[in-house]
């Protein structure tokens, strides 16, 4: 690896600015389950709709059941090396951009600036009824005790992550695009690449702007990558 190592931390050098997309296997380092692989979230049977809204609008207790246990664990876990890594990067003077399809804040965090979620963030939440908007965390009393949040209106909140069935944040989509269109180096970091649209997000690179995917598993853009590191996220960040 290290030889790729040397390789990488030239092209990071070279760049002038930084695109970074990164899915929830950067996020497996701080103890967070990522969704497809053999021991992620989706391999319970129970999680496969969590996150679908046509499921949650026919029984909003499938995603808060789910919840009760996964808040918590989003909410006490810490950024870990890749995400300090990456707010080095920025706070050193270097020009980098973070796209992320993770529901945390890890990279906000650690310090990354600026960050687009294009999948949203379980940070807020807001009624599905009225559109008051609140802070997730102060929700989580009721989601412990089993109970479906409800606003004051009687409308019940959900929380400000893009749902299957959901259209992707016009905003952080629309920033993500221009900011790898204008990339010299795009980093693509902990995702499977197979959930879309996000999945085509790399296609709007420049034709000379390299890519470099940093991954446990192959994914479908692997033979189109300068590097590709099917290695352990976390030390591969701590090696650049």
């Amino acid at each position: 690896m290290n030889n790729k190592i040397e390789k990488l931390s030239a092209m990071v050098d070279r760049a002038g600015s930084i695109a970074v997309l990164t899915g929830a296997g950067i996020s497996t380092g701080s103890g967070i389950p990522d969704f497809r692989s053999a021991s992620g979230l989706y391999a319970d049977k129970r999680n496969v709709n969590v996150f679908d809204l046509g499921a949650f609008r026919q029984d909003p207790s499938l995603f808060y059941n789910f919840a009760r246990e996964f808040y918590p664990k989003v909410r006490d876990a810490k950024p870990n090396a890749a995400h300090t890594k990456l707010a080095e990067w920025s706070n050193s003077g270097e020009k980098v951009t973070v796209i992320t399809q993770n529901v945390d804040d890890y990279h906000q965090r650690a310090g990354s600036n600026p960050v687009y979620t294009v999948h949203g963030s379980f940070i807020t939440s807001t009624c599905r009824a009225c559109g008051e908007q609140t802070e997730t965390e102060k929700l989580f009393p009721a989601i412990q005790t089993g109970e479906i949040p409800h606003c004051s209106c009687g409308g019940i909140f959900k929380p400000d992550i893009t749902f299957f069935g959901e259209m992707l944040p016009e905003y952080d989509w629309n920033a993500s695009v221009e900011a790898i269109s204008k990339a010299d180096l795009l980093l693509v970091i902990g995702t499977s690449l197979c959930v879309y649209p996000a999945a085509n997000l790399p296609g709007y690179r420049s034709r000379n702007t390299p890519m470099v995917i940093i991954n446990r598993d192959p994914t479908p853009l692997d033979d189109q990558a300068a590097l590709v590191f099917h290695e352990d996220i976390c030390k591969v960040m701590e090696a650049l």
